[in-house]
């Protein structure tokens, strides 16, 4: 490595260390192989940086010096490292070392064998050259090959592999945001040198090293002279990348990331952005790009947060209640922007379509900034890390959106790879092809000049008004081209004597004013798995359900529609019996309120062209646990008779239906009394 960097050479480096460190057995997880692999990095910068080569030789003499024999490698170089861990360079902003309270290498000092191997692989990466001979290329392989190593190695540690972000979103995402900086003319009102890029939960750092990364290649694509690019890259280097994470383990990786894009790792700190003061707070309005994965599902308790470290905090009623860690690391980033800066967040679905303090945080959104595109992504997008939680990327600028404004909605279903778990064990595979790319694409060849509202049916990518927002839900599957496309094929095709009537005009919602009641002799419950592929009931095994829970009270003729996964629809409507009812709290109560009849409503709500709205129009932490809303549900487009003929043909609809359910109900009573029969003989 004395004239540049190679990348099978350093990735070789690695994986010879690493399999050093497991040929010993002392280390056995992958995280604290890697973690003694970053301490021999860093002291082999460290030297670099005194003017120093590490390497085998230059350790036995140390070993010489101070302990008059030159073989006793193990102790040396642990004193090296002990040296250089106290080093400033490597000290966090409150004077503690990034290696923690007492650093050390985990090398006992009688492994002098073991240590001679370890230092003449590390010795192999010139360092002294790398930083005498500045090259951002060198540093970008270097950083680039560490960046799949620790990516490969996480992969078997699920509780670290929460603070991965798969590699297939970061670039094609930071495209999106840098076609939108360049079309803004943003660079021509400052100097990109001074540009900050920032990730206050950075994890391993992979988010901010590409986002500097494209930074980088965007000097370099400037009309300027060659010295005059070296000089602002120098200067983005040294300030403009600024990261902060809660975990030592992941702030070390991520110094690492940043050392060697030859950044200034000074800059990424060790910090919780939620619950107290830290580095990232003296940002407030000064960052031109976040690009963050926070963590979900934490909730703090309003007492909890320096509310003066969360501005928009003032814009919710949220006194006493708690706030999870989602929301308040998004309202933390948009406080951290610059007027004009973007902010690109991934988050739970909950954040998109859910109540509660969701729907004033959205509210917040859509009134005070400009919502360039949400993404969502498929469920396995983090399947390595043990979670299928729904998740969707949402991109903004900070600036008061225009009446005008449009928000791109993209559908990712592939990403490139699919996880399966091996001995337990979840693996990465190669699968597919990544749709992000293809949304990337899309967005920036169409972008919001576009006066179409569908710009790709596969993947979905849709062009939707502000003003055209379901009561401010920002879920990309409520916007779907598929979805568009039925409602506009229905309204094409209609029938003449039809007319296209939401599911509200149609009928009432009673669910609410139903009154809940237990199970008894007299009275029975109708759960969703009842509910037969052909819509009618399964009473036998109704007749035998004790479920502990309440039911909600139903009656002849109500139209029964499940809310739960509606991927599997479950529809039916209450036949004449002589037995009182109660129906799961997972049903929506109906009555006819029009001149349609319960079973051909029934059976409307089963067709393609509904269900494809319904399944659209879903939401949920998990692709199997998806609820369509009331709200949502009452918004479904049907076909609704207007002439006479077209009301005949319904009403003759509806009485076919009805007569086949009685007589199906009836053959099951005959079948079942022959059973009773027979089992008595």
């Amino acid at each position: 490595m004395n004239t540049g960097v190679n990348y099978k050479l350093f990735y070789e480096i690695l994986l010879n260390l690493r399999e050093i460190f497991y040929s010993y057995g002392r280390l056995d997880d992958s995280n604290s192989k890697l973690d003694e692999i970053v301490k021999m990095l860093f002291l082999s910068y460290y030297y670099a940086n005194n003017g120093k080569k590490l390497t085998l030789s230059l350790t036995k003499e140390i070993a010489f010096e101070r302990y008059s024999d030159a073989s006793l490698v193990a102790p040396a170089l642990r004193d090296m490292f002990e040296e250089a861990a106290n080093y400033p360079l490597f000290h966090n902003s409150d004077g503690t070392s990034i290696f923690g309270a007492n650093p050390t290498l985990n090398i006992q000092p009688t492994e002098n064998l073991f240590a001679e191997r370890i230092v003449s692989e590390i010795e192999k990466i010139d360092f002294l050259n790398l930083l005498h001979e500045p090259n951002w290329e060198n540093f970008d392989v270097l950083n680039e090959c560490f960046g799949h190593f620790v990516r490969e190695n996480f992969r078997n540690n699920k509780e670290d592999a929460q603070y991965m972000t798969p590699a297939e979103i970061a670039m094609p995402i930071v495209e999106m945001v840098y076609h939108d900086f360049i079309n803004e003319k943003y660079f021509e009102k400052f100097d990109p040198a001074e540009f900050k890029i920032m990730d206050p939960t950075c994890g391993v750092g992979t988010l901010l090293i590409e986002s500097a990364k494209k930074h980088l290649a965007y000097i370099d694509s400037l009309n300027i002279q060659e010295h005059e690019k070296e000089v602002k890259k120098k200067s983005f280097l040294q300030n403009g990348i600024i990261g902060q994470d809660k975990v030592d383990r992941m702030v070390r990786f991520s110094k690492i990331n940043t050392l060697l894009v030859d950044g200034n790792y000074n800059n990424i700190t060790t910090g919780n952005s939620i619950s107290e003061k830290s580095s990232i707070d003296d940002w407030h309005n000064a960052i031109d790009f976040i690009f963050t994965n926070p963590p979900f599902g934490a909730e703090y308790k309003y007492s909890e947060i320096p509310v003066q470290n969360f501005p928009y905090l003032s814009l919710i009623n949220c006194f006493g209640q708690t706030i999870s860690s989602e929301l308040l690391m998004l309202l933390k980033s948009l406080s951290l922007l610059k007027d004009g800066g973007k902010l690109v967040i991934v988050l739970p679905d909950s954040v998109f379509s859910a109540h509660g303090l969701n729907t004033p945080v959205r509210k917040i959104l859509l009134t005070y900034f400009t919502i360039n595109a949400v993404i969502e992504m498929p469920a396995v997008t983090f399947a390595q890390a043990g979670t299928r939680t729904k998740t969707s990327i949402l991109y903004l600028t900070k600036k008061a959106p225009k009446p005008e404004s449009k928000i791109v909605m993209g559908k990712c279903d592939d990403i490139g790879f699919i996880v399966k778990e091996r001995m337990g064990v979840p693996i990465k595979i190669k699968a597919g092809c990544n749709e992000i790319e293809d949304i990337s694409r899309i967005y920036c060849s169409c972008h919001f000049e576009s006066q179409k509202k569908i710009l790709s049916s596969k993947p979905s990518v849709t062009n939707i008004l502000l003003k055209d927002l379901i009561d401010g839900i920002l879920n990309p599957s409520f916007y779907s081209a598929e979805r568009l496309e039925t409602l506009e094929t229905l309204e094409i095709q209609k029938r003449e004597g039809y007319e296209i009537r939401s599911l509200a005009d149609i009928v009432r919602f009673e669910t609410i004013g139903r009154k809940n009641k237990n199970v008894s002799d007299k009275t029975k419950h109708i759960s969703v798995l009842h509910i037969n592929p052909d819509c009618t009931i399964d009473f036998q095994q109704v007749f035998s359900f004790n479920p502990i829970s309440k039911g909600r009270q139903c009656y002849t003729n109500d139209i029964l529609f499940s809310k739960i996964n509606p991927r599997i629809p479950r529809m039916t409507v209450i036949p004449e019996l002589n037995q009182d009812l109660v129906c799961s709290n997972e049903f929506e109560i109906l009555r006819p309120c029009a001149e349609l009849g319960e079973y051909v409503i029934c059976f409307l709500l089963k067709t393609s062209y509904v269900l494809k709205q319904i399944e659209h129009l879903t939401s949920g932490t998990s692709s199997s646990h998806s609820r369509i809303k009331r709200e949502q549900l009452a918004g479904i487009k049907i076909p609704y008779p207007v002439s006479f003929e077209a009301k005949q043909e319904m009403n003759s609809i509806n009485e076919l239906i009805k007569t086949a359910f009685k007589k199906k109900y009836d053959a099951d009573s005959i079948l079942k009394a022959q059973l009773i029969k027979l089992e008595t003989i």
